[in-house]
């Protein structure tokens, strides 16, 4: 099974690619999605959404897993998240994936062991479960490598 990771964000969305058997699980590519602050909020969730249904397509993924919404104190970063994903969730509609959604600190916990755990840990963790020679960056790329893991671990729970 391939897996497509998100980690979402209005600036910057990290996406990864594994593939997956009963007993391991393979890196096989990961990035970022870029919007310019500066154009229109219409035009960023666009490219968010296209970006997305492409990587979907030409990885040939077949499951699709995201961040839930965290909702800190601020309401506008909040909307502005929550916008991201759905432009994301959408992409993945688009490709003709079921989506999943798992809380930030469900994947800390099963990636990193700990539900509070810094970026740093999560993508070392992240680096050693895939074998990576380095740790993968920028850290929402490698944030969504832990959500794609974190989709695997849990469909083999489900699974057994």
């Amino acid at each position: 099974m391939r897996i497509l990771g998100i980690d979402p964000g209005l600036t910057v969305t990290g996406y990864g690619v594994i593939e997956t058997g009963p007993d391991i699980c393979i890196h096989l590519h990961h990035g970022v999605v870029r919007t310019k602050p500066s154009s229109t909020k219409a035009a960023r969730l666009t490219a968010i959404r296209d970006a997305i249904r492409e990587a979907a397509k030409s990885w040939e993924v077949n499951s699709g897993a995201i961040e839930a919404t965290f909702v800190g104190s601020n309401a506008r970063s909040a909307m502005a998240l929550g916008e991201a994903r759905a432009a994301a969730i959408l992409g993945l509609a688009d490709a003709g994936l079921e989506v999943m959604e798992y809380a930030p600190t469900l994947v800390k916990q099963t990636v990193a062991g700990y539900g509070r755990g810094e970026k740093s840990q999560v993508a070392e963790m992240v680096r050693l479960q895939l074998a990576l020679k380095v740790t993968p960056t920028p850290a929402d790329a490698a944030d969504a490598l832990a959500i794609a893991i974190t989709h695997w671990a849990h469909t083999r729970l489900l699974g057994r």
